[in-house]
């Protein structure tokens, strides 16, 4: 070989020790390309290598693989290998522990954050102090009061009162609204603009939400009266 022949040929020798794993020609060519080294010259270079023994060849079919010649004495014996493979897994199942330890402390630190302090619970602790006497105060005339009792019959009469009237508001409400849908598409007018002129008064929001609370109200009272019944009817069969 020519001096530039075997300087490529050091070059492809150095770069093949230096990284210590498989190559075939087209990694060699991609690798070196730089330094003028194509595929077909790669391939020459390896095969030269070879024949000397400084880098070694694992055939596979049509595929070629050229590597490090690995140093004999830098090699473990096999009981030195397994011995490590079995400290390995002792240390990997350690670090296993230890990671799950940690990961509790964390959520356990994590969870101490969220507590109050000692300040903190007792500046809380004076603002419940504070809450809890006003309210104290208020229930003074409350308790002093004795208060006027209601029988379950009175109590009965004023639910039904009660449920009655708030059926009859969502009752004229739901058919005043019907009828002035059929106005306003008979005349075209706008609900604002045919309220004016016949002067209604609109419910406002506030009113709208006032009978949706009493219709949960009465729907609370039916429910009560249908287990009332239940019970009852089932007092009836086991006397």
């Amino acid at each position: 070989l020519g001096a530039a022949a075997r300087t490529m040929s050091n070059l492809v020798l150095e770069y093949i020790n230096a990284q210590n794993r498989p190559f075939n020609a087209q990694n060699i060519a991609d690798a070196l390309g730089r330094h003028g080294i194509k595929k077909g010259m790669a391939q020459k270079h390896l095969d030269s290598l070879t024949e000397k023994g400084e880098i070694a060849v694992e055939v596979g079919g049509k595929s070629q693989v050229w590597y490090k010649v690995q140093d004999p004495d830098g090699v473990l014996p096999d009981d030195v290998l397994k011995e490590m493979e079995a400290d390995k897994k002792i240390k990997a199942a350690r670090l296993a522990e230890l990671n799950g330890d940690v990961a509790k402390r964390k959520a356990r630190m994590m969870q101490m954050a969220k507590q109050l302090t000692t300040k903190q619970m007792n500046i809380k602790i004076e603002q419940l102090t504070s809450e809890n006497a006003k309210m104290e105060e208020k229930l003074v005339p409350m308790r002093a009061s004795k208060g006027t009792s209601v029988s379950a019959s009175e109590m009965k009469k004023m639910e039904d009162e009660f449920v009655k009237n708030v059926e009859l508001w969502g009752t004229r409400r739901r058919n005043f609204n019907d009828a002035l849908g059929t106005i306003m598409d008979s005349t075209g007018q706008t609900k604002k603009k045919l309220g004016d002129e016949l002067g209604f008064e609109w419910d406002d929001e506030k009113a709208t939400e006032k009978l949706d609370t009493y219709k949960k109200t009465v729907d609370t009272i039916k429910r009560k009266r249908a287990i009332e019944a239940r019970q009852k009817k089932f007092k009836r069969m086991v006397a």
